[in-house]
C-alpha cells in the first residue's frame, strides 16, 4: 500500500511539473502581450491569453494544485491525499520556475524582460518596507478570489467536458481573475523566476497566495453544491 502511495506521488510530481510549465506558458503569453500590445485592449487580450495555461491542464488531465485542492476539500481529507497535493505543488512550482528561468535567460534587455520585472515587483513591492494591515488583507483577498475562480473554472469544464459551454466558462473565469489582478500562486512562481526577483517579500507573497488560493475554494464548493441541487453542476 505504501509503495503504491509513493508511486502515485511520483506520478503527481511529474504531472505537476507539466502543469506548472503549462501555467508558465499562460504567464508568458500574458507578459508578452502586455509588453508588445499597448493600451487597455492589450491588457484585455493578455488576460484572455492566460487561459491557455488552464485549458492545457484540463485538456491533458495534468495535476495543478489550485485545480485539485478544491476537489480534495470536497471529500474527507486523507493523509495520502494531502501528500499527493504536496507533491503536485512542488512539481507545479518546479515546472513554472524552470520555464520562468528559461524565459529570463533568453529575454535579457528586451521589453519582455522589463514587463516581467514590473509584474513581479508589483506582487512583492508591498512587503519591502513596513507593510500595513490593508496590504495583507488585499493580498489575502486577491488569493482567495483567484482560488474561487479556478475552482469554478475546473468544475465547469468537467461538468460539460464534451461541449463548448464548459470551455467558454473556463476561459471566462480565468480572464476574470487575471484581468482583476487576483493572484495565482503557480503563476507567481513563474513571474518571480522570469524576473529573477526573489527575496523575503516574494516568499511572503507566495506563502499567503498558496494559502488563500486554497481557502478560496471553500465558497466555491458551497456554490457548486447549490448548483448540483438545481441540476446545473451534474458531470457527464
Amino acid at each position: 500500500k505504501t509503495a503504491k502511495a509513493f508511486s502515485r506521488m511520483a506520478k503527481q510530481l511529474g504531472l505537476g511539473v507539466l502543469a506548472g510549465i503549462s501555467i508558465g506558458v499562460g504567464g508568458l503569453c500574458y507578459t508578452a502581450l502586455r509588453a508588445y500590445v499597448p493600451g487597455p485592449g492589450g491588457i484585455a487580450l493578455a488576460s484572455l491569453s492566460f487561459s491557455i495555461g488552464l485549458l492545457s491542464v484540463c485538456a491533458f488531465r495534468l495535476s495543478l494544485y489550485t485545480g485539485k485542492i478544491g476537489l480534495y476539500l470536497e471529500k474527507k481529507p486523507t493523509f495520502w491525499g494531502g501528500a499527493d497535493l504536496l507533491a503536485m505543488l512542488i512539481g507545479n512550482a518546479g515546472g513554472a520556475i524552470l520555464l520562468g528561468y528559461l524565459v529570463h535567460l533568453s529575454s535579457r534587455g528586451t521589453d519582455l524582460a522589463a514587463t516581467a520585472e514590473a509584474i513581479a515587483s508589483a506582487r512583492a513591492l508591498p512587503f519591502v518596507e513596513a507593510p500595513e494591515f490593508g496590504d495583507y488583507l488585499a493580498l489575502c483577498l486577491r488569493g482567495a478570489f483567484c482560488g474561487l475562480c479556478v475552482y469554478l473554472a475546473v468544475k465547469c469544464f468537467a461538468a460539460d467536458r464534451l461541449g463548448w459551454k464548459g470551455t467558454i466558462l473556463l476561459v471566462f473565469f480565468v480572464f476574470l481573475f487575471v484581468h482583476c489582478g487576483f493572484e495565482h500562486c503557480i503563476a507567481n512562481f513563474y513571474y518571480f523566476a522570469a524576473a529573477n526577483r526573489w527575496g523575503a517579500d516574494a516568499a511572503v507573497d507566495l506563502l499567503f497566495v498558496v494559502l488563500f488560493n486554497s481557502l478560496g475554494t471553500l465558497p466555491g464548493i458551497a456554490l457548486w453544491k447549490i448548483a448540483e441541487k438545481s441540476g446545473i453542476g451534474e458531470s457527464r
